[in-house]
């Protein structure tokens, strides 16, 4: 199964202007949506901008929009994670900023409420809010938008 929010990597070249939220891109024949930057890195060395990004797949229509349904009030839920001494090298995908499924939802890890060992073991409390998709119509406008510039068709 395609998921529709995915965590994507974007390398620039320093000085290239990066994507912000709401712009769309191509990669592997696949229109993908910015809704949320988690982080980013800067190399020096070989002159390079690494983003990580939260991304709407434009091409995947077949969901129930969620996120008029929320947009009264924000919630957040208290969530954990239990990292064994053996895999404390993935203790980068509990940074603040980065998404994280639960239950198959996707949420954005906000802030730290506990971290301490147990044991051998890291164990990390932190509070996250859901990552809802754009709006089905949205999605599908936004997709055909593209096309259209691609295409570089005018409506008049």
């Amino acid at each position: 199964m395609n998921d529709l929010l995915i965590t994507t990597v974007v390398t620039f070249k320093l000085f290239k202007q990066p994507y912000k939220i709401g712009d769309t891109y191509e990669i592997n024949g696949e229109t993908r949506l910015v809704i949320g930057i988690e982080s980013f890195e800067l190399n020096k060395y070989d002159s390079t901008l690494k983003v990580r990004y939260t991304c709407q797949r434009l091409d995947v229509l077949d969901f129930v929009s969620k996120g008029k349904a929320y947009r009264q009030e924000p919630h957040q839920i208290e969530m954990e994670a239990t990292l064994r001494h053996d895999k404390w090298d993935r203790v980068s995908d509990l940074n603040l900023g980065t998404t994280t499924i639960l239950r198959g939802e996707r949420y954005k890890i906000l802030e730290y409420t506990e971290i301490s060992l147990k044991g051998t073991d890291l164990y990390v409390s932190f509070l996250a809010r859901p990552i809802h998709p754009v709006d089905r119509k949205e999605a599908k406008a936004k997709l055909m938008d593209e096309r259209r510039k691609k295409l570089q068709f005018e409506i008049i």
